[in-house]
C-alpha cells in the first residue's frame, strides 16, 4: 500500500553507508519513522529534502507490521530558511521540534497540533527577533491545551483563592499564593502582568500576537515556568536537552 502524506521532520541518522532514517511528525499518521535508502549517492536529493525542522510532502511504502516505512518519493514544502540562519530562532525552533518528539505518539494523527507546530515555525521564520519568544510560549501553551493540561494561572491551585501573584511550587508541579507556599526552596514568581499575557495567548489567535505586542517584553519567568511546569506534567526535562541552551 502506498500512502503519502505532509510532515516535518524531527530528526534523523545515518543507517549504513548511504542510507537514512528519517523521525517524522505527520499530518495523518502522527509520528512516523521512515528509511531513504541511497539517500547518500550522489544523483539522490533525499539528504538534502529530509533535514531536521523541514516540512515535505512523503509518499511512502507502508506495512502494518512494519516499524520503519520504506520511502518512495518527498519533496519539499518549507525549509525555514531565515530559521536556519538566525541562532535564537534555530534554538527555539529545535526546542519546538523536541517537544514534538517527545509528545507524538506513532500511528496517533492529530491535525490540531500539527497545525499548530507548522503555523509556529512558520510565525517564527517570517517575524521579527522581538515576537520570537512569544510564539514559543504561544506554542506550549496551546500545546498543553490541546493535551488536557492546561496550567491554572491566576487561581492557588492549594487555596483556590484568586491571586495576582503566584509562585511554582516544585512538590505540586502548580501555581500556588505565598501563604501556602510553604517551602524554602527559590520559586519562579508569575505576577500579574506575566498571567495576562498567558492568559492573552491561550484565548487568542496566533495571528493577533504581532498586532497586540509590538514590542519585547521580560518572558524569563515565564519561560521558566513553563519548563518546569511542561518538564513535571509531561516529559522529563533530563529527555530534553535543547530546552536547556534557554536556562
Amino acid at each position: 500500500m502506498i500512502a503519502s502524506t505532509q510532515a516535518i521532520v524531527l530528526n534523523t541518522h545515518k543507517y549504513g553507508d548511504t542510507s537514512l532514517i528519517c523521525n517524522l511528525f505527520s499530518k495523518d499518521y502522527g509520528k512516523l519513522n521512515i528509511i531513504s535508502k541511497g539517500a547518500y549517492s550522489l544523483k539522490n536529493p533525499n539528504s538534502a529534502i529530509l533535514q531536521p525542522m523541514n516540512y515535505i510532502e512523503i509518499c511512502y511504502y507502508y506495512k502494518s507490521k512494519r516499524n520503519i516505512q520504506l520511502l518512495k518519493e518527498a519533496s519539499i514544502n518549507n525549509h525555514f530558511f531565515k530559521i536556519k540562519k538566525n541562532y535564537e530562532k534555530l534554538i527555539y525552533s529545535y526546542i519546538i521540534i523536541d517537544i514534538i518528539n517527545k509528545t507524538a505518539q506513532i500511528d496517533d494523527a492529530c491535525n490540531i497540533i500539527f497545525r499548530l507546530s507548522h503555523k509556529v515555525l512558520e510565525k517564527i521564520n517570517n517575524n521579527q527577533d522581538a515576537h520570537i519568544s512569544l510564539y514559543f510560549i504561544f506554542f506550549q501553551l496551546q500545546l498543553l491545551r490541546y493535551l488536557g493540561y492546561q496550567p491554572i494561572i491566576d487561581w492557588c491551585a492549594e487555596c483556590n483563592i484568586k491571586k495576582d501573584e503566584l509562585m511554582y511550587n516544585y512538590t505540586m508541579g502548580q501555581l500556588v499564593c505565598n501563604k501556602c507556599h510553604k517551602h524554602n526552596e527559590s520559586s519562579i514568581l508569575i505576577n500579574k502582568n506575566s498571567s495576562a499575557i498567558m492568559k492573552f495567548l491561550i484565548n487568542n489567535h496566533i495571528d493577533k500576537i504581532k498586532t497586540e505586542f509590538n514590542y519585547a517584553f521580560e518572558f524569563d519567568s515565564i519561560k521558566k515556568f513553563l519548563y518546569s511546569y511542561i518538564s513535571f506534567h509531561i516529559v522529563d526535562s533530563k529527555k530534553m536537552k535543547s530546552y536547556k541552551l534557554l536556562m
